[in-house]
């Protein structure tokens, strides 16, 4: 008997000097001056020389509302990626059409306001069978919704409009992530919220507008040809009383005050001829002008592999971003730019012309820049531009429908409430424990000690994250290892009562007492699970100490205070203080 007791006493309170190893970081970093403490939350690495070697750097993260920072939520376009997707497939399509000598007179793609856009096929008579069996062989997601006179017209088929949506959202948290990652953020929470919406909470960040041009920007970088051959720009009609035409023929161009951007691209919509596209680009301060490419899209962002900030000349000055391509995207690069030699290339940056350069020779070392414009903020902009290059593009348009800046002082102010609630509450049970049942009270609190230890340190092994809800769903767990321990207790009581001595009675105290524990805080795990897969950011939190505080509790209860209690009783007494 004395063997046993002594082999699980050593067993306790290694699992307590093991559960302190894990405390330890945690301790450090809660102790860091102010700016140590910045100094790590900009960059994590350094933290490793605010601890000593013996122990690890895994520590607890205080959340958003403990340290302050930033909390925003990003709403994604899946109407835009759908359109896009729509866009591309008419490309394709009249590309392939082209390339297999089929007679067709247009194949274009119409904006539908109201719904999925569509796909619209005009085939010449001797092609339509030829346009059948190439739709059989290639396109498998579009759907048929009329046929009438060689006239073809296509959406696309819901079980793929509802791949795309969730691919583009797939996509979005993770290049988010990526940006977010690339800030050096301590703990950033990055969670789905509904179905096209990403929830961002980054913790110890002090800049929002910095965060918001970073992780919002769309960054879908596109290489166009311009069509220099059509006169449409010079012959479209109704042309709104802002807009100014400029030059005649195939080398004109649309001005038009910048605020008025929305109106033209709905003054274009269905008017532009099959095959074009209409974009817009700065021509002066506070106007746009305009520009007809072609449709294609030969180069997009997705074949850079670097994006590189760097200075202008002397005698031009203004930094630009260096591109290096991956070598099939140099290939295609230098194809294009070989090709099109005397002829204007369209830079198109977030669906706006950064530029249109002519080609005067070959490129073929797989490089291309984007030069900035002038102005204090011009280097800035390129080291931010460069920046959301490397991380990659969002598949779809982002808006920012929520944004939520907690101050620092807030943080404090709530981590001294959170403490001074966790300390008061403590020492209450701890008092009413070592007054109400006196030496079995105080191997309760020692259970007590255990399971707070045993929960701290899961926490700082895993660097989990802890918000004031986490912090109640600690004391609620704190409380119910109480309850369970008096539960023992009340029944240990009552077999002395019915007569055995302290030994016999401890032990059918917690005989008696084990169903009722482990049934009692099963129906509380089940609560903590079913939070934790249904509930977002601060409930989540919150369930996550329940489960966990509920586990170590069942533990501490039935394992570790027996422990003590068997030692205490371990020379059969007829009396025992509780």
């Amino acid at each position: 008997m004395r063997n046993s007791i002594a082999g699980r006493l050593v067993i306790a309170l290694a699992m307590l000097v093991v559960a302190i190893y894990f405390i330890a970081p945690t301790l450090y970093y809660f102790n860091l001056d102010a700016e140590s403490l910045k100094e790590v939350r900009q960059k994590p690495e350094t933290f490793r020389s605010k601890v000593p070697a013996l122990f690890g750097t895994s520590h607890i993260v205080p959340g958003l509302d403990l340290q302050g920072g930033v909390s925003m939520v990003l709403g994604i376009d899946l109407d835009k990626a759908l359109s896009d997707k729509t866009r591309r497939v008419a490309n394709r399509m009249r590309n392939e059409l082209e390339n297999e000598k089929v007679d067709f007179n247009e194949v274009k793609h119409v904006i539908n306001d109201s719904g999925l856009d569509r796909v619209v096929a005009s085939i010449g008579a001797s092609g339509v069978d030829a346009f059948e069996d190439l739709l059989d062989d290639g396109y498998p997601d579009l759907q048929l919704l009329s046929e009438s006179g060689g006239e073809y017209t296509f959406r696309l088929q819901d079980d793929y409009v509802r791949q795309i949506r969730t691919q583009t959202v797939d996509q979005t948290r993770q290049t988010v992530q990526k940006r977010i990652d690339a800030l050096g953020v301590t703990e950033p929470r990055i969670e789905l919220r509904g179905s096209d919406q990403i929830q961002i909470q980054l913790p110890g960040y002090d800049n929002p507008e910095e965060a918001k041009n970073l992780i919002g920007r769309t960054a879908q970088l596109e290489f166009q040809m311009l069509d220099e051959s059509s006169p449409f720009l010079s012959t479209v009609q109704g042309l709104p009383s802002y807009a100014t035409l400029l030059g005649g023929g195939p080398g004109a161009t649309i001005t038009f005050p910048e605020d008025k951007l929305e109106d033209m691209q709905k003054f274009f919509r269905g008017k532009v001829p099959s095959g074009l596209t209409v974009k817009f680009g700065d021509y002066k301060e506070g106007e746009l002008q305009t520009y007809l490419l072609k449709s294609n899209v030969e180069l997009t962002g997705d074949d850079l592999s670097d994006a590189q900030v760097a200075q202008g000349t002397p005698t031009d000055p203004k930094p630009y971003v260096s591109l290096e391509f991956t070598p099939a995207g140099g290939k295609l690069f230098g194809d294009l730019t070989t090709k099109n030699v005397g002829k204007r290339m369209a830079i198109v940056l977030e669906d706006k012309v950064n530029s249109a350069p002519n080609i005067t020779q070959p490129i073929l070392g797989g490089r291309a820049s984007i030069t900035m414009g002038g102005g204090g903020n011009a280097l800035r902009e390129a080291k931010d531009l460069a920046f959301v290059l490397k991380s990659g593009a969002l598949p779809a348009p982002v808006q920012f429908r929520e944004e939520r800046t907690v101050g620092a002082s807030l943080g404090d102010a709530s981590v001294n409430a959170g403490k001074l609630a966790a300390m008061i509450g403590v020492f209450a049970i701890f008092a009413f424990m070592a007054i109400y049942y006196r030496i079995a009270g105080l191997i309760a609190i020692i259970g007590l000690v255990f399971n707070i230890s045993f929960v701290l340190a899961f926490l700082s092994m895993v660097g989990g994250t802890v918000t004031l809800p986490g912090l109640a769903g600690l004391l609620l767990t704190v409380g119910m290892a109480v309850d369970a321990n008096i539960i023992i207790i009340e029944r240990i009581r009552e077999e002395l009562r019915n007569g055995k001595r302290a030994r016999a009675a401890v032990s059918a105290g917690y005989d008696h007492a084990y169903s009722a524990i482990v049934d009692a805080n099963i129906t509380t795990f089940i609560a903590a699970i079913v939070l934790l897969s249904f509930g977002t950011g601060l409930i989540k939190n919150f369930a996550t100490l329940l489960a966990v505080g509920t586990v170590s509790s069942v533990v501490s209860a039935v394992f570790i205070t027996r422990i003590f209690f068997d030692f205490y009783v371990r020379n059969n007494p007829e009396k025992v203080s509780v």
